[in-house]
């Protein structure tokens, strides 16, 4: 069994691979087919102790890694929430729509939402921590994002499943990532099943890399490859990813909230997406989430079952070149403001519009996406040092960041195991109307309610006529002014029911007008 000591394992495996090249080679000289056929054992040493690696690295690592099979309340939604191609700020996505997020859709077509609906997905997960018979699955949000029951399948063949076995015990979609809370009749040796987690900081492009996973259902699949890239930013399904591990160990639907590790079967990324070219599988381009990044979100789901992000409060990014950005600012790297938001850190913080952000807390920003990863990742109430160039000249500012304004909505509306969704049997996918809500639905800042943005297609709310863009004010009788109000007001539904919505509507001269809807909820 692999003892966690295998410094030299790297020089090992590739010294293996250049004799193995070197005398394979030789032997396709013309002439020489018989000294081919006759492999020398100095030949196939070197393979053997590669494989013997390999093995033992397998051994190691796939008592960690489970399957995960969610019952999803899925299926499409229909409203205004249509697929942007380019990246954040609207600048291009360099991966263009080649990208998928398993198991859902591809971008470009409208952002698929969980509902109800009979089947199921298959994901993967990692074990992080066993408390006894508690134990903690890392894995992807998008794999058991409102799923009606989740079964964990741990390798050996133990399944556990059913309420009060297996939980959400929290999710970010922001983050993509998600912890399950899995009690077992027996407590598990962490000595064999807990995996330890590598430093996703100290990687470099060109070393291995192994994906550990259940593709197509087909628990403990062990592929290899190498680290490919590092630092990818791109956004998929509405989330935003800003440094992704990129790699050429195979992966494919099933493998998300897998396992991808190093040589030492240290877990160092969490896999998540693959760039297609419009295969159906994997075409040599994998990403996972850096398992550092996914440390800090993970600790904070098993802690507090949520996610607090820093908040700047600015918009970045441009359209220019770096040589066009040298010339108008002075430098050709850095998150470039575009826009500081009022009463924001940034604002407080002294920090204009058109500066260009070079160092945060101590650490060097060459793009937007490194500014939003390294902000995001700053717990609200930390004061830190930011660096801007402003007229070409550096400026130092304290700036004490802010908690994002979405994290209370993100959390409430987090993914979970069908509880507390009732909405979502209706065919609704809703959220609190805030101000900055109203002002782009371009409603009254003073309206209360809560604001509809997308209907199910072929839902009982569809039936009903409801549309994305409806403001909910009372259910049953009763007034709504959150998501939570109406959660509560639905939550004793059972099918058969029957629920009565008061709505305000735009019509198409801008005049509103209110609307009773009476929708019956689909059998769970």
């Amino acid at each position: 069994m692999l003892r966690r000591t295998n410094g030299p394992l790297l020089a090992i495996s590739l010294l293996a691979l250049i004799l193995a090249v070197f005398g394979l080679t030789v032997d396709r000289h013309p002439g020489h087919t018989e000294e081919r056929a006759r492999l020398t054992p100095e030949q196939v040493r070197p393979l053997e102790t590669l494989e013997r690696a390999f093995t033992a690295i397998a051994e190691v690592v796939e008592p960690t890694v489970v399957k995960i099979q969610a019952r999803p309340e899925s299926t499409r939604f229909r409203g205004n929430d249509q697929e942007t191609p380019g990246g954040p700020d609207g600048e291009e996505n360099p991966f263009g729509d080649m990208f998928r997020r398993f198991p859902f859709p591809m971008p470009g077509q409208p952002r698929a939402l969980p509902m109800p609906r009979r089947g199921g997905g298959t994901g993967s997960g990692v074990i992080v921590r066993i408390d006894g018979k508690d134990v903690y699955v890392l894995t992807n949000a998008h794999v058991v994002e409102d799923a009606g029951g989740v079964t964990v399948l741990f390798h050996g063949g133990t399944q556990v499943s059913g309420k009060g076995k297996v939980s959400v015990k929290g999710a970010s979609r922001t983050d993509d990532l998600a912890v399950l809370k899995v009690t077992t009749d027996k407590p598990l040796d962490p000595a064999i099943y807990q995996a330890r987690l590598g430093d996703s900081d100290a990687l470099r492009v060109g070393q291995w890399a192994v994906a550990v996973g259940s593709p197509f259902g087909l628990e403990s699949t062990f592929t290899v490859g190498v680290i490919s890239a590092l630092g990818r930013a791109t956004t998929i399904q509405n989330t935003n990813y800003p440094r992704l591990i990129q790699t050429d160990a195979a992966i494919n639907p099933g493998n998300s909230g897998g396992a991808l590790v190093n040589v030492r079967g240290e877990v160092i990324g969490v896999n998540t997406a693959i760039a297609t070219g419009g295969a159906p599988a994997n075409a040599g381009v994998g990403f996972a989430i850096p398992i550092n990044k996914a440390r800090r979100v993970m600790e904070q789901l098993i802690a507090t079952g949520k996610v607090d992000h820093g908040f700047v409060g600015v918009t970045v990014g441009t359209g220019m070149s770096p040589e066009q950005m040298r010339e108008y600012t002075g430098v050709s790297e850095g998150a470039f403001v575009q826009q500081v938001q009022p009463g924001t850190p940034a604002e407080k913080a002294g920090i204009r519009d058109e500066d260009v952000i070079v160092e945060f807390d101590g650490k060097p920003v060459r793009t937007k996406d490194q500014l939003v990863d390294l902000a995001s990742g700053t717990p609200p109430g930390t004061r830190v040092q930011v660096k801007v160039i402003r007229d070409r000249k550096p400026v130092t500012l304290p700036l004490t960041l802010a908690q994002r304004p979405d994290d209370q909505q993100a959390a409430a509306s987090a993914p979970g195991t069908g509880e507390n969704r009732p909405a979502r049997r209706l065919g609704i996918d809703a959220q609190d109307l805030t101000a900055d809500a109203a002002r782009e639905a371009r409603l009254p800042a003073d309206l209360r309610g809560v604001l509809v943005r997308r209907v199910a297609a072929g839902s009982p709310a569809d039936e009903a006529g409801a549309q994305a863009g409806d403001v909910i004010t009372r259910a049953n009788g009763r007034a709504i002014r959150s998501a939570a109000e109406l959660q509560d007001a639905l939550g004793g539904l059972k099918g058969g029911d029957t629920v009565f919505l008061r709505v305000l509507r735009a019509g198409p001269d801008g005049t509103r007008s209110g609307l009773t809807l009476a929708i019956t909820p689909v059998e769970e």
